[in-house]
C-alpha cells in the first residue's frame, strides 16, 4: 500500500514511540515541544476517545473532517484497486488503514517531523514500516499479555522492536529484565541507548496541571528533544518548557469543567502500572485529601485482580460500569462488583451497567460524602463519559478535544 501510495513515510523524519503506559503524553509533549520551536509538528496518536478525527493533528489542530474523508476515501479506493475483487475481505486491516492514511496525510501536509505512537506492542505494530530518526520506549510493564507476553521479556521484546540502525533509542524508566532485552536490540542495531533519567540535557522546572506521572513523561520526552537538537533541530530551552507546561490529552487525569461539589475527574488508566501511578495521586491531587467515589469499568481482556488491587485502597465507594466498544466484550458491571468484594474492599459496592448512569449515581454518593469522583479502567470508557461535557460535533468542527460549548460559540460570535 505504502509503495503504490509513493511511500510517503520516507519524506519527512519521525520519532516513533511506544511503551506500556505513558507513550501517549510522552508523544504529545515531542510533539508541543518540535510545535514551540517552530516546526511544523505531526502527531499520530492511538486510540481516539470520541471521534476519529483526534489520531491525527498538525501543532495544535486535529485534522479537519473534509481532509479525513478525502483521505480516507484515497486509502480505501487504493486498497480496491490492489487487491483482488474476488475475496471476501481485503488483506489489509483497519490499524494498516490508519497508518497509511497518517503517514500520507502527513506527506500531502508538508510536515517538517511527525511523531507517531504505536497502537499496542512495537515489532509487529503497522506503524512500524518506518526509519525513525528516534525510537523511544517509555515503559515496560504488563498489558495485552495474550498477544506480548507472557513474560516482561517477551513485552520489551516486542517494544524494542521499534529500534532501528541509524536512530538514536531513548529508553525510561524500565525493569532491570526489560532493559537487557532492550539493550541487546540497540547494541544489535547499532543504535545508542539513551536512558531519560540519566541524560544530561536541559533540567527545566515543570510548573503545570500534570501530576507525577505526567512530569515522568515529560522527562522523557525531553531527553528525546535534547537528542533531536544533536541531530539539528532547533530547540530551544523555552521551547522545551513551553512544550512540556501545554502539553494535554483528553481523558489523562482530566477534570470536567464546571463540576464541583462534587468534581468530576476522567482517567483512561487500563493496566495495573497505569493505575499504579493514578492511585499514587488519587488522594492528594484529585480528593484534596478525601478518597473519591470510584467509577470502574473494563474490558474482560483485562486482568480485573490486578487492577482492583491498586484502586481499592484510594476508594471510599466503588460503582462498577460496563464500557461499551465495537467487537470487544466488556467485563459484565455485576461480575466487576464481584471481583470488588472478593478484593477485600471494605466499602459500599454498586452496579450499574449504563455508564452515565453509574457516573449521576457517583455523584450522589460523592456530594453526600463530600469527596471528588474518579472515572477510571479504560480508555473507551473515559471517552463516553467524556461525551457529557465535549460534545463529537465540536470536537470534529472546532479541531480541538476541547471545544467551546455551541452557546459558548454562539455568545463569542460577532
Amino acid at each position: 500500500m505504502l509503495k503504490a501510495v509513493g511511500n510517503p513515510q520516507d519524506r519527512y523524519p519521525v520519532v516513533h514511540v511506544t511503551g506500556t503506559s505513558g507513550k501517549g503524553s510522552t508523544a504529545a509533549s515531542v510533539a508541543s515541544m518540535l510545535t514551540a520551536a517552530g516546526y511544523r509538528a505531526g502527531l499520530h496518536t492511538s486510540p481516539y476517545l470520541q471521534v476519529a478525527t483526534e489520531k491525527l493533528q498538525i501543532g495544535p489542530h486535529l485534522i479537519d473532517a473534509g481532509s479525513f474523508a478525502h483521505m480516507a476515501a484515497r486509502v480505501l479506493g487504493t486498497a480496491a484497486h490492489l487487491f483482488p475483487l474476488e475475496k471476501a475481505e481485503l488483506p489489509f486491516s483497519y490499524a494498516e488503514a490508519w497508518s497509511v492514511l497518517g503517514y500520507w496525510w502527513f506527506a500531502d501536509r508538508d510536515v517538517d517531523v511527525a511523531v507517531v505512537e504505536v497502537g499496542a506492542g512495537g515489532r509487529f505494530d503497522p506503524t512500524n514500516v518506518i526509519d525513525p530518526i528516534v525510537s523511544v520506549i517509555t515503559s515496560v510493564g504488563f498489558d495485552h499479555r495474550v498477544t506480548l507476553g507472557p513474560g516482561i521479556t517477551d513485552i520489551a521484546w516486542h517494544k524494542a522492536g521499534i529500534i532501528k540502525p541509524g536512530a538514536t533509542a531513548v529508553v525510561g524508566e524500565l525493569p532491570d529484565a526489560a532493559l537487557a532485552v532492550v539493550s541487546k536490540e540497540a547494541q544489535s542495531a547499532s543504535v545508542d541507548l539513551i536512558q531519560a533519567y540519566h541524560h544530561e540535557g536541559p533540567r527545566l522546572s515543570f510548573s503545570s496541571s500534570a501530576g507525577g506521572f505526567q512530569e515522568r513523561n515529560a522527562e522523557v520526552a525531553t531527553a528525546v528533544a535534547s537528542v533531536l537538537m544533536r541531530l539539528g533541530f532547533k530547540i530551544s530551552d523555552a521551547a522545551i518548557a513551553e512544550g512540556r507546561i501545554s502539553t494535554r490529552l483528553p481523558g489523562r487525569l482530566e477534570r470536567m469543567p464546571g463540576t464541583a461539589k462534587p468534581a468530576i475527574w476522567i482517567d483512561g488508566a487500563h493496566n495495573e502500572d497505569k493505575v499504579a501511578a493514578l492511585a499514587a495521586e488519587a488522594v492528594d491531587r484529585i480528593g484534596g485529601g478525601a478518597l473519591p467515589v470510584i467509577v470502574v469499568g473494563m474490558l474482560s481482556s483485562k486482568d480485573a485482580s490486578g487492577i482492583l488491587a491498586k484502586l481499592a485502597p484510594v476508594a471510599s465507594s466503588i460503582v462498577t460500569t460496563e464500557p461499551s466498544v465495537s467487537g470487544r466484550d466488556p467485563l459484565a458491571a455485576q461480575e466487576l462488583a464481584g471481583a470488588v468484594a472478593a478484593s477485600g474492599f471494605a466499602g459500599a459496592v454498586h452496579s450499574e451497567p449504563n455508564p452515565d448512569a453509574a457516573v449521576r449515581f457517583a455523584e450522589v454518593i460523592a456530594k453526600r460524602e463530600g469527596a471528588p469522583v474518579l472515572v477510571t479502567g479504560s480508555m473507551y470508557l473515559t471517552g463516553q463519559v467524556r461525551r457529557r461535557w465535549f460534545r463529537d460535533p465540536d470536537i470534529v468542527v472546532q479541531r480541538t478535544p476541547w471545544p467551546a460549548s455551541t452557546e459558548e460559540s454562539n455568545l463569542r460570535s460577532p
